[in-house]
């Protein structure tokens, strides 16, 4: 159920963890962005998180202003207003930390600081669908009987 969970069953055992470096250049860090199939990645210095770069940083503090990305550092361009859930947020909540700040990226911190990845609203979004189609399916059957889905299934054939 939705209100039980939590971050740490939402990413389950990550084995990767994206970031770019501060003093990368924004070229090296699109390039990231691009291998790595992500929108957004946490910007670290000295094995530190101090910020996030998305897309649309890229997009509007490099492009849009005609700047040569080879010549712009991320440190330039991140954002360090970072809204950070930990690993025991719940799901509700961490919907709720994105809609209040208009954003689709949550950093995850533990409880020392680490960073643990983002998670994003496709991340929540994902989790959604897959509930709602347990759930839809769980009053099918309450509604009429535990063979409805294969009655379905048998009618088609036809």
């Amino acid at each position: 159920m939705l209100e039980n969970l939590k971050v740490r069953d939402l990413i389950g055992k990550r084995d990767k963890i994206y970031s770019v470096e501060a003093s990368d250049t924004t070229d090296v860090a699109a390039r990231k962005l691009q291998s790595f199939k992500v929108r957004t990645i946490g910007v670290t210095k000295n094995g530190g998180l101090v910020g996030v770069m998305g897309q649309s940083d890229l997009a509007n503090k490099v492009v849009a202003m005609n700047r040569h990305p080879s010549e712009v550092r991320v440190s330039e361009i991140m954002s360090t207003n970072i809204i950070t859930v930990h690993l025991n947020t719940s799901f509700f909540e961490c919907l709720e930390l994105m809609d209040r700040h208009h954003i689709s990226h949550l950093v995850i911190l533990d409880d020392i600081g680490k960073y643990h990845g983002m998670l994003s609203w496709w991340d929540l979004q994902q989790r959604l669908i897959k509930e709602l189609r347990y759930q839809v399916d769980l009053l099918k059957e309450y509604a009429f009987g535990p063979h409805y889905s294969a009655s379905l299934e048998y009618g088609k054939e036809k």
